[in-house]
Parts: C-alpha cells; structure tokens; sequence
C-alpha cells in the first residue's frame, strides 16, 4: 500500500536546486507531463527537466509508478499556509470522484520543523466517504482511527495508492525563512485535464 524511503536522490543537487526555486516562486501547478515528454530528451526548462529525472527514478522504487502521464504540482507550506485539508488525488474534470493511479510525495526541504505531518487513511476511498472540512477535526479522526501519520523530513519520498484520502496537519513551530515544501506527482493511465 505504502512505501517510504529516505535520502531519495542522495548526494544529489537536484532537490535542493528544487527547493530553492519553490521558496521563493510559491506553490505550483505544472501542465500533464505525457510519458512521452518524461522520457524524452527536451524540456521546457531546468525546473522541468529535473521532475522528469525524478520521475523516471521512481519507477525503480515502485515498479507499478508507470502510466501514460503525470499530474505534478507543489505545495509551499510557511507560517501563513500551514496546513493541507483533507482529500484523495483525482481526476477533477469528471463526475464523482475518479483517483489517481498512484501518487508519489517528495519532501524537498525545509528544517526545523515541528507538525506538519502528512496523514493518511488507510482504508481506501470509495463513495459516501467523508472528508473532513476543519483540519482539527482531521487530526483528532486521524488520531482516533489510527491513520498513518508521516513526519515531514526533507529528501523522503512516499508513493502509495491513489485511492487513500489524506492531508497535512497544521506545522506548529518552523523556522523563520524555511518552508515546508513538497512535491507531488500523481501518475494515470490516461492523459487528464490540469485545473489551476
């Protein structure tokens, strides 16, 4: 259902160039990555082209992270935007709810942190689920039914299934000038509209 790994990408630059871009551009919605484009030798941008060097390494942490492309977006957490309500990765352009395939979460930075755990349901969605519209209400359920709870820890990756609601509980303590920052890669078997 989940896998964590820590020190993803190791030794390498690639997280902390991301990290320092995000800080300072804010959260982001990118437009689908297409297999085609993730594998292919031509970019939009630096930026970009590091995703997709992410994205084809995880492959070799979960074998079933393929598709025919990817939703990818960021998420900037501080002092202002502490917190990420509670929800399920999906296709928001139909009917209902349709999740995604699997998703893949990777800390980028960020230290000195306290709160800001990621929680997730362990039971899968299916329809007449409920989801939490106050976080409060989200970390005492998450406490009661004994949800996986993940500390926030730069450079560790989670992928699970797509179909596990989940969120962010408020950061209580960070320090001045860091950000919790987190990159988010939902992978389909079928190209998806990006809303923004």
């Amino acid at each position: 259902m989940i896998k964590i790994e820590d020190d993803f990408f190791g030794g390498d630059s690639t997280l902390d160039d991301l990290y320092s871009f995000f800080h300072y551009a804010g959260s982001w919605q990118f437009d689908f990555f297409s297999d085609k484009y993730v594998w292919g030798k031509k970019h939009k941008d630096k930026t970009e082209s590091d995703i997709c060097k992410i994205i084809r390494s995880l492959s070799n942490v979960d074998p079933g992270f393929t598709g025919k492309g990817y939703e990818v977006w960021v998420n900037v957490l501080d002092h202002n935007n502490n917190y990420l309500h509670h929800h399920v990765d999906c296709d928001e352009e139909v009917e209902g709810i349709e999740p995604a395939k699997k998703t893949a979460v990777l800390f980028l930075g960020g230290d000195e942190i306290e709160g800001g755990e990621l929680v997730m349901d362990p039971e899968p969605y299916q329809p007449g689920y409920f989801f939490e519209k106050d976080i409060y209400n989200l970390a005492e359920r998450s406490k009661a039914n004994k949800w996986l709870k993940i500390e926030y820890k730069p450079s560790r990756l989670i992928i699970f299934e797509g179909n596990h609601a989940h969120g962010v509980l408020p950061i209580r303590h960070m320090r001045s000038g860091s950000s919790r920052i987190s990159l988010m890669i939902s992978c389909w078997d079928k190209k998806i509209k990006v809303q923004r």
